[in-house]
Order: structure tokens, then C-alpha cells, then sequence
């Protein structure tokens, strides 16, 4: 029999690492991300994110402090091509981070850095209508666990040390001449980590609300408000699930965004959590790069 405060601390722990992992991933939408291109165009993303935390709340009480900091760089690459009978757009995600975190129930910090879980897959569009600007499309995403992963530090490691799905199903819709409207239901399921500290880590799927309301400010610019909305994700340690690990939390934030050229887009974005439940108190700005060949 876990000795309570031993099996509390374990509870802790594996909560946390939960959304280190999830800060360091990149299923985060932006505004406009399913306006369609024609067959033959490729993007080339950069996005440089930061997050930052200094609290955990958990509805187990005070799990003493607790702090994370996540410096991250990814590449995205989408080509929009017809070789699915309809617009689909192939494409990967190679992501990279520098982690830092005190988890909760853990005495001293602990850091890693390196390469993290690459991701491949891509969007199938079911509605196309650029002059109405309306779309709908689901993205699918495979990641592969092939990224830094050291089981001494599985808390902070880049990488997961197991397989997962994204499946994202978004409905995107211009209103009047300014306007875009959008919403995304998005689910995440996890494979097992069998190396958590040497034991068994399983997850329970992760689902999530995402939103935007977005204005072009001119013909270049455009601002945009959004609403993530997220639930799930409890964790079973060594076949006993762990309580108090169910994450429940809502974000907003800003972004903005502005095309240099026909070529190059800038956006910046920043965003924090105003409800958090068994999950960092998080902060996120970051800045994208996007380039049209």
C-alpha cells in the first residue's frame, strides 16, 4: 500500500510533467490557420513561443511552489496539393525546447534541452470557399516519440517518450467584409510512456475548445481575440489511476497579425490562463514567421 504522502507527491509530479509536455507541443491553432492556398503553394512556419508559469493550482490543495519555464523554437512545413481527390495539405512539425521546471512536490528545479517529438500528417478540407472565405477541414497529426527523452529527467525532457494523435476539426467562416469567425474541436490521445521513472505512464485523452474572432484592421492587418477551452487528460501511474490529475483550464489571448509582402507574414500572439484546475498557471507569447513559396 502508497504511503499517502509518497502516492501524493507521485499524483503531483505526474501532473505537472502533463503540462510541461503540453507547453513544449505544438497543437496550438492560430487565427487563420485553414484559409486555403492553391494546389502547388507551400508555407514554410517558424513559430518561437515562450511560456511561463509560477504557480500550480490543484484541487488537492497546496502542493507547494512550483514554477516552469519553456523556450521553444518549431519549423512547419505545408504543402497544399489536389493528390487527395480534394484540397489537402501534407505536412510536419519538427520542434525543439529548453525546459526548466519545479514541479510540484519537487524540491529543486530540474532542465533539459533539445530536440522533441516531430509530427507528421496533414488537413482535409470538406468546404472551400475562399470568396466566401469559408472553410472546414479536419488536421490529423501522428507524433512519433523519437525526440530527446531521458528517463532521469522525464519531467522536463523534450521529448514524450511515447506515441500520440491530434485530431483537429475546424469550421472557419468570414462575416461581413472584416470579420472571420472559427472554431476548432480538437482531441488528444496519447500511447503508453513505459520508461516514466521507470514505471508505467498512461493518459486518458485530452479534448479541447478553440476559437477566434478575428478583424482586418487593412487589407494587410488583422487582430484577432481567442478561447481555448480544455478538459481530460488523467493519468494512470503503474496501472493505479492518480487522482487530482484531470487538467480543466480556459485561456485567452491576442494576436496580430501583418503580411511584410505577398511572401512573408509576422504575427505575434500572447495569451494566459484565467481558470486553471490541476495545471500550471500559464503565460504564452510568441512570435511566427511565415513564408509563401
Amino acid at each position: 500500500m502508497h504511503h499517502p504522502l509518497r502516492y501524493f507527491a507521485a499524483t503531483a509530479l505526474a501532473s505537472g510533467a502533463l503540462a510541461v509536455c503540453q507547453a513544449a507541443s505544438a497543437a496550438d491553432t492560430n487565427a487563420r490557420d485553414f484559409f486555403s492556398a492553391p494546389p502547388g503553394t507551400s508555407l514554410g512556419v517558424l513559430y518561437l513561443p515562450v511560456t511561463q508559469a509560477d504557480s500550480f493550482h490543484s484541487r488537492a490543495g497546496d502542493v507547494g511552489p512550483a514554477d516552469l519555464k519553456v523556450e521553444a523554437v518549431a519549423y512547419r512545413h505545408v504543402w497544399f496539393s489536389d493528390i487527395c481527390g480534394t484540397l489537402c495539405t501534407p505536412q510536419f512539425i519538427v520542434p525543439a525546447a529548453h525546459i526548466e521546471a519545479r514541479l510540484p512536490g519537487s524540491a529543486a528545479s530540474e532542465s533539459l534541452s533539445g530536440v522533441g517529438d516531430p509530427q507528421v500528417g496533414g488537413t482535409l478540407f470538406f468546404v472551400n470557399n475562399p470568396d466566401k472565405r469559408e472553410y472546414a477541414g479536419l488536421l490529423s497529426l501522428l507524433t512519433l516519440p523519437v525526440g530527446r527523452y531521458d528517463a532521469r529527467h522525464a519531467d522536463v525532457s523534450p521529448g514524450a517518450n511515447r506515441w500520440g494523435g491530434t485530431f483537429l476539426l475546424n469550421y472557419t467562416r468570414g462575416v461581413g467584409k472584416n470579420w472571420v469567425l472559427e472554431g476548432s474541436l480538437e482531441t488528444q490521445i496519447y500511447g503508453v510512456n513505459d520508461d516514466y521513472h521507470g514505471g508505467s505512464l498512461k493518459q486518458k485523452p485530452l479534448y479541447r475548445l478553440q476559437a477566434f474572432a478575428s478583424y482586418d484592421f487593412t487589407p494587410a492587418t488583422y487582430g484577432a481575440l481567442r478561447l481555448y477551452y480544455a478538459e481530460g487528460g488523467a493519468l494512470r501511474l503503474n496501472g493505479q489511476d492518480l487522482p487530482y490529475t484531470r487538467q480543466r483550464y480556459t485561456q485567452l489571448g491576442f494576436e496580430l497579425g501583418h503580411w511584410l509582402d505577398r511572401q512573408n507574414q509576422l504575427m505575434v500572439t500572447v495569451a494566459k490562463n484565467v481558470q486553471s484546475e490541476n495545471t500550471y498557471d500559464a503565460a504564452q507569447a510568441m512570435l511566427r514567421l511565415v513564408h509563401v513559396y
